[in-house]
């Protein structure tokens, strides 16, 4: 066999490529994602145009070359440039050589180099040395770029990249969340007025931020790299190419260092101690012990001379905190039944009759202990068991309600990840390099009582890999094609940390029907101690991004035009059964003298008797598939940057691309149709309360509302098509020194259906446990097998059925809620009209402003998909009061004739009719015989007994309201995709000023004025921060939440500043000082990071409003809504920042006037410095250990988190934490070399 030539060989991988190109839909949001250009004009001494100049750019580094040659207007064009230091040189015959040197090269830089030749002569070259080019003459693009100084010198806040983020214009926190990196990582902030979490992050061209798993619509990273290996790191959000897209419009570029024909690298150590932390501001006890290590190395170097080149790195985190449990715990008297000594139920402990021996006729009496002692034969030994998991007191001298246990624990979260980056020229024309990272994370919390509010108890790791391969061919001089292939991969299962079994304390094995057999989650009244309710800690999750693209890109003249596509595939996997053996909650009121009634008294029972007695309050287990998702992203673009004349450049570029709504591997969605015919016509009244009979809502008539499961033909939501996004760009260089850039365009954000957390409702079920169905007067559930129960051996005496998937076809989760994440209309992506003008100019000492306005509006953006703080209600569900019915009903509240004033006024009267058990017309269809029957009856059931069993539809009654809904079949939501019609506008003023390191200072920073408004500050993470807040009101009057954006900043201003010391050899001061005094005086520097902002706007809820299907908030009744204190002072007195006095409850079912947010009342704003003195020693030439000391929050501002909130929970406006790290050191030392 012949071999092949290496030529040959690449010109075989080059056609491949092509092939594949076409093949696969490319991936354009890399393409230019990272990579830089330069343009010029190559004049002679005369300005007379130079046809056919060669102009050769090398990488000082690598050796690298590519040549380029001028048309015959001149230019020039060279592309596809890696972000380095660079020399260029332009030679012609009859001319001598001009080059120029140290130029350097950005992420997306776009620039502009001409060149004037000289006749030959006795100086064979011209050579100029310059530095990075600062103006952006060629595009409208706003940014902020990050360079290696910045990123080795500026202190950062865990060694997170993510931090830098914060230091570009417009960029913002999420409300709440602050502006430390945070979840969702590398995403959870406010860029331009956009949504929170929806940036794309790329990792050298390759995205590594993914679709955040069981979420849709946004975005998290679950790698991030070293910050000893980024070269250079830079935020776009304002990017008018088109190869960007299907993100909201920001795009966080991180670049790697890489290997050069000189060997190179560092070794590092940073570690925390928190000796040298100071103390929480609402802490007066010890410091909580931290510990924090964090060290690795980097080597970079050649296979073979300006041909292969490696690099590569290590990094170990080591990190300790201690949780602190606390909480109330039974006694030794309690553990064996006597409650005579326990404060908290004074005037006594009922017996609930546990199995009723009264016998199944007669109601339990409920008679009271004699000396509140629970007998032994009245002990449930399953309670017993349960109870005994508890740990003992440890406080003797507590008093109730104070904790009478205390116990400290410590976290451990070791850590560790690795890159390794390779990449070779196979020819002049033929580059492909490569990169693989991975990172492996343990976060363990030991078992004491696995306590979901105090954070024990689960172990959770976390293994990102991703890797891709990009190769570049240079099909002619003025042709170049580049493809990519890239896969990030992710595993984070979380575990519960040997947590006792179902046979440990006697269980009924029923309760393993998901696949596992730890505890249950046992829930007790606040301010006892629950046990084992730690959410999520049996979740498994695993997702695969695998992205491919290709883009060529042609000059031709003035024209630089590139076209491609892309195309994003997305697998998710994810099990989150929250409670995975179920919740039994065990309330006081069990062992009241009327349980259930919301009639007995406050002073008796004890959730610890109610344990004992073995008879839960309620229970319930949650039978929850594991889901497959799988969704993709496409996209087509062309663009056209054209060089009009010698001063202005113009940025034309259509995109086109769309987002497949995800599937599921075994088809266990399902689609509501709100409009669905289910073929069945109840003519009835919707008011069947046989006291109020002259209320007239109009009849039940033809039901509406179906369920479809996937088919062969239709397996996802429709698709949304029509994503044309046109943009424009310009840049005019008024003069040398000044530049006048704007541009517009149309992007679209994520797609809501990307992925969700769980499968369509029908094949998931949350089975009841009832252990009573008539107030405790007889038990019909028990937790096992146990002789004071002797007729009761399960919490399921009739079975557990299972959930019934598509038995029932469009009559699915009839009886009961039907809260499907998907339904049969079209999964919008939101709509982003985005524009921006401004100047930018340089100023001597290398020192460029740019003023921009930037604004945009967004349209079709998905309301809050999370509920609020009251009633958990949002867009997603389609069966709600409606607000006519409810003003019907007010109006009846106030008619004399029906609610008369004096004495028997009923303040709640609406909200009492609306409980109201009336005749169920619904019962035929779940049993027979039924107590209410009709022509709209079937003659047996449609559905089964054992299916149905916990539904309340099976009972003669049911509350009133769920026949005044629009959908009354089913008990609760009937929902899908969250509205897809929300606005937002967002105006601002942005300065960028910018240094290049010269006279020992070098500088970046922004300031921001700006204004955002919305109907809706959040999508489907509403639950993050304070978005938790940002519900509307009332579900069919979203037109009424227009305001203030929850995340609106008006002010902000950060900077980033080194200074080196003008002290020590060759510097201003002791420029001749001995080596001696020079290790100890010079090389000193010193860095920050600086952030000033407003405050975020409050949004006051109705704490114990009455708004059934809504999110309550309170009438202002006055006009000065604060007290005068600030934050600080009334966190030192326990005052409050608000005047309680001015907001009232509206009333029953009244929605309240104050808005969504109040533009007015703003949360503390941040005042952040994190600083860091750091000192050099050169040991020889081109090796340098340097020391320094980095002080986070380096004045110990305490920046304090927004107050109570809640209108009517008795401390509206008192401050109580903070949202910030109270002031914390690091210390280091790093080896370059």
């Amino acid at each position: 066999m012949h071999g092949r030539s290496q030529g040959s060989v690449a010109a075989w991988m080059g056609v491949v490529f092509a092939v594949l190109s076409t093949v696969w839909v490319a991936e354009a949001w890399s393409q230019a994602s990272y990579t830089a250009q330069i343009r010029g004009v190559v004049k002679d001494q005369s300005g007379a145009l130079v046809a056919n100049a060669t102009v050769t750019i090398t990488n000082d580094a690598t050796g690298i070359s590519e040549t380029a040659r001028s048309d015959d207007h001149g230019l020039y064009i060279l592309t596809g440039l890696r972000p380095a230091v660079y020399t260029i040189k332009a030679d012609a015959a009859g001319f001598r050589p001009a080059a120029e040197k140290n130029v350097v090269l950005q992420v997306a830089q776009q620039t502009t180099i001409d060149f004037t030749l000289h006749p030959l002569g006795l100086i064979t070259t011209v050579e100029v040395t310059t530095a990075a080019p600062l103006l952006d003459t060629e595009n409208a693009s706003l940014g902020t770029d990050v360079t290696n100084e910045y990123v080795r010198d500026i202190p950062l806040y865990g060694r997170s990249m993510f931090g830098l983020v914060f230091l570009a214009g417009g960029v913002t926190e999420t409300t709440g969340s602050g502006i430390t990196d945070n979840y969702p990582t590398g995403t959870n902030f406010v860029s331009n007025g956009q949504r929170n979490a929806t940036a794309q992050v790329t990792l050298d061209g390759s995205p590594i931020s993914a679709p955040e798993q069981g979420e849709g619509g946004n975005s998290n990273v679950y790698y991030q790299p070293s910050v000893e290996i980024v070269q250079e790191f830079k935020v776009q959000n304002n990017s008018f190419s088109a190869e960007f897209g299907n993100n909201g419009g920001t795009i966080v570029n991180m670049v790697l260092k890489q290997g050069s024909n000189n060997f190179h690298g560092s070794g590092w150590w940073y570690g925390q101690r928190s000796n040298f932390d100071a103390r929480d501001f609402f802490n007066s006890g010890e410091k909580p012990d931290h510990v924090r290590d964090q060290y690795g190395f980097s080597l970079g170097g050649r296979l073979n001379k300006n041909k292969n080149f490696f690099f590569v790195d290590f990094e170990k985190v080591r990190q300790q905190d201690p949780v602190n449990l606390e909480g109330i715990v039974p006694t030794d008297l309690e553990r064996a039944g006597n409650f005579s000594q326990s404060p908290a139920n004074s005037n006594g402990i009922y017996d609930p009759c546990a199995g009723n021996p009264q016998g199944p006729s007669t109601p339990c009496p409920h008679d009271q202990f004699p000396g509140n002692k629970i007998p032994a034969d009245k002990i449930d030994p399953i309670g017993q068991a349960l109870l005994n998991l508890y740990p003992l007191p440890n406080i003797p001298d507590a008093t109730f309600p104070d904790p009478n246990w205390r116990q400290v624990i410590v976290s451990s979260d070791p850590g560790w990840q690795f890159d390794i980056k390779v990449d070779h020229q196979i020819t002049a024309n033929h580059k492909i390099g490569g990169r693989y990272s991975r990172h492996h994370d343990v976060f363990t919390a030991p078992t004491v009582i696995g306590n979901g509010d105090q954070g024990d108890g689960f172990i959770g790791t976390t293994i990102p890999q991703n890797g891709g391969v990009e190769y570049n061919w240079a099909i002619k001089p003025t042709t170049l094609l580049t493809s990519r292939f890239s896969v990030d991969r992710v595993n984070a299962p979380v575990q519960a940390n040997k947590y006792p079994s179902l046979s440990d304390v006697g269980l009924s094995p029923d309760l393993a029907a998901n696949g596992l057999t730890r505890i249950p989650a046992i829930g007790v009244d606040d301010p006892f101690l629950s046990l084992f309710t730690q959410c999520c800690v049996d979740t498994h999750f695993a997702h695969t991004l695998v992205s491919y693209s290709s883009a060529l890109q042609w000059v031709k003249g003035a024209h630089s035009i590139k076209f491609g596509g892309e195309q994003r595939v997305f697998f998710n996997y994810f099990w989150q059964p929250d409670n995975p053996t179920g919740i039994f909650n065990f309330s006081r009121d069990v062992t009241t003298s009327q349980p259930n009634t919301g009639l007995g008294d406050e002073n008796q029972g004890n959730p610890f008797a109610t344990i004992l007695t073995g008879y839960a309050h309620d229970a319930s287990l949650h039978l929850v598939p594991a889901v497959a998702d799988k969704s993709k992203d496409t996209a087509f673009f062309v663009l056209d940057d054209w060089k009009a004349t010698p001063k202005l450049t113009l940025n034309f570029g259509l995109r086109y691309e769309w987002s497949t709504p995800y599937t599921e591997r075994f088809n266990r969605l399902q689609f509501n149709d709100f409009t669905g015919d289910t073929g069945i016509n109840i003519p009835l009244s919707r008011n069947l309360d046989p006291n109020n009979p002259q209320l007239d809502f109009g009849q039940i008539g033809e039901i509406r509302g179906t369920s479809i499961f996937p088919t062969s033909g239709r397996r996802n939501s429709p698709v949304d098509r029509n994503n044309f996004a046109p943009r424009f760009g310009f840049a005019y260089q008024l003069e040398s020194n000044t530049v006048l850039r704007g541009g517009a365009g149309i992007f679209y954000g994520m797609n809501v259906a990307t992925n969700y957390q769980y499968a369509g409702p029908a094949f998931a079920k949350t089975a009841n446990m009832f252990f009573t169905k008539d107030n405790f007067d007889h038990q019909f559930a028990c937790l096992g097998p146990s002789p004071t129960q002797p007729n009761c051996d399960s919490p399921f005496p009739g079975g557990l059925a299972l959930p019934p998937g598509t038995k029932y076809g469009k009559l699915a989760q009839w009886g009961f809620s039907n809260s499907s994440d998907l339904d049969t209309g079209t999964a919008r992506n939101a709509e982003i009209y985005m524009w921006n003008l401004g100047l930018q100019h340089m100023f001597p000492g290398q020192i460029v402003v740019g003023v921009d306005y930037s604004a945009n509006r967004s349209t079709h953006l998905p309301w809050a998909g999370a509920g609020g703080p009251v009633n958990g209600v949002s867009t997603r569900n389609r069966n709600f009061l409606p607000s006519s019915i409810r003003n019907q009903l007010v109006q009846a509240a106030n008619d004399p004739a029906i609610n008369p004033p004096g004495p028997n006024f009923d303040p709640t009267w609406v909200t009492d009719y609306l409980n109201t058990e009336v005749p169920n017309p619904f019962q035929c269809f779940f049993k027979s015989p039924a107590d209410v029957t009709g022509p709209w009856c079937p003659a047996s059931p449609i559905f089964n007994a054992a299916d149905v069993a916990d539904s309340r539809y099976v009972d003669p009654t049911i509350p009133q309201q769920l026949l005044l809904e629009p959908f009354p079949q089913f008990d609760g939501g009937f929902e899908g995709l969250p509205t897809l019609n929300a606005n937002s506008w967002y105006h601002s003023l942005q300065i960028r000023f910018q240094k290049r390191a010269s006279h020992y200072i070098s500088f970046e920073g922004n300031y921001t004025l700006s204004k955002a408004t919305d109907d809706s500050s959040s999508g489907r993470n509403a639950w993050l921060g304070n978005l938790y807040l940002d519900n509307p009101q009332l579900l069919d009057d979203l037109k009424a939440e227009h305001g203030i954006s929850s995340n609106d900043a008006t002010h902000r201003l950060t900077t980033a500043i080194i200074f080196d010391l003008p002290v020590g050899k060759d510097r201003l001061i002791g420029g001749a000082m001995n080596p001696v005094l020079d290790a100890i005086v010079g090389g000193w520097a010193l860095s920050g990071f600086i952030t000033v902002q407003s405050g975020q706007p409050l949004a006051i809820f109705n704490a114990n409003g009455l708004l059934v299907d809504g999110n309550p908030r309170p009438n202002v009744i006055c006009s000065k809504l604060t007290t005068g204190l600030s934050y600080r002072e009334a966190a030192e007195t326990g005052g409050a920042v608000l005047n309680q006095d001015c907001f009232g409850d509206p009333g029953d079912n009244i929605p309240g006037n104050a808005p969504r947010h109040f533009s007015n009342l703003r949360g503390d704003g941040i005042r952040n410095v994190d600083a860091s003195l750091s000192k050099e020693f050169t040991i020889r030439e081109g090796k340098i250990l340097q020391v320094r000391a980095e002080m986070f929050n380096a004045f110990n501002h305490q920046r304090f988190a927004f107050p109570d909130l809640g209108s009517g929970d008795g401390a509206l406006g008192t401050v109580t934490s903070t949202t910030n790290n109270f002031r914390r050191m690091q210390f280091g030392a790093r080896f370059q070399f």
